[in-house]
């Protein structure tokens, strides 16, 4: 004779499964914005495109290096040979900075010789998530 008590309900097994794949994506890293914004991968990276002047002399009493391209931040620095010089943010395309005989003393560079400028963010996280910044290509700086 089958009883007509009910039996209580049991969770469907896809609620499990939502529940583990939550918590897999969660764990994972991954993100999404209430707008289904996800992030493939590393945000807006600093590029440059140009440095004027490109070519300075080795006894320079002041000359101003502006540097030209995409994704700055008012963090950025413009890097002499990997080092960090003083930098001025003007735009997200535009950094600047003054290259003295001081520069030269602390970092390096001669007559004849080429240094590496490149543009360096701190890596931070977005309004939606995903990871900013890093660190630009180079471009050479002839020293005359």
């Amino acid at each position: 004779m089958p009883s007509s008590f009910a039996s209580p309900c049991k969770p469907f097994p896809f609620v499990h499964i939502g529940l583990i794949a939550a918590l897999t994506l969660l764990l994972s890293g991954w993100t999404c914005s209430a707008m289904f914004i996800s992030c493939q991968g590393v945000g807006e990276q600093p590029q440059i495109t140009s440095i004027s002047p490109d070519a300075i002399p080795s006894d320079p009493n002041s000359v101003l290096l502006t540097v030209e391209g995409s994704g700055f931040t008012p963090q950025a620095q413009i890097m002499w040979n990997g080092n960090a010089l003083q930098t001025t943010f003007t735009n997200s395309r535009q950094l600047q900075t003054t290259i003295t005989q001081q520069t030269f003393d602390s970092f390096g560079g001669s007559a004849g010789s080429n240094v590496q400028i490149s543009v360096s963010s701190p890596e931070s996280i977005s309004d939606f998530g995903c990871p900013i910044g890093g660190s630009s290509g180079k471009l050479f700086l002839v020293i005359n």
